[in-house]
């Protein structure tokens, strides 16, 4: 099969353009040996998280208690924003616990944070 020159040039194009997008996703080596988050940031943001969800699974429930049956929001809506809040919360928890476990590596095998 006989291709023209236009179409040559095209895939000739595409795999260059292959290339280049698998040599940017190489590991070289150059990038950090330990690659983590910030701990500290990301414990200020459980424990800021961790209250405020809470109160706020706290309050959808209480919402979601108060409600008739004829209400605006009906009490599913409530009950399931209460849930996701609830949830948030025990994500937080357990990004603590997540890293109070990486510092507690960390000291001892002596890394930077």
């Amino acid at each position: 099969m006989v291709f023209s020159a236009r179409r040559q040039a095209g895939l000739r194009a595409a795999d260059r353009h292959a290339r280049q997008a698998a040599a940017r996703w190489r590991h070289d080596g150059s990038e950090a040996q330990w690659a983590r988050s910030d701990l500290r940031l990301r414990r200020v943001l459980s424990l800021w998280a961790i209250p405020v969800f809470a109160a706020g699974s706290a309050l959808l429930s209480y919402l979601a208690s108060q409600t008739t049956a004829g209400a605006a929001p009906p009490r599913t809506v409530y009950v399931v924003l209460a849930a996701i809040c609830f949830g948030l919360a025990v994500l937080a928890l357990i990004d603590l616990q997540v890293i109070k476990r990486r510092t507690r590596e960390e000291e001892r095998w002596h890394r930077p944070t």
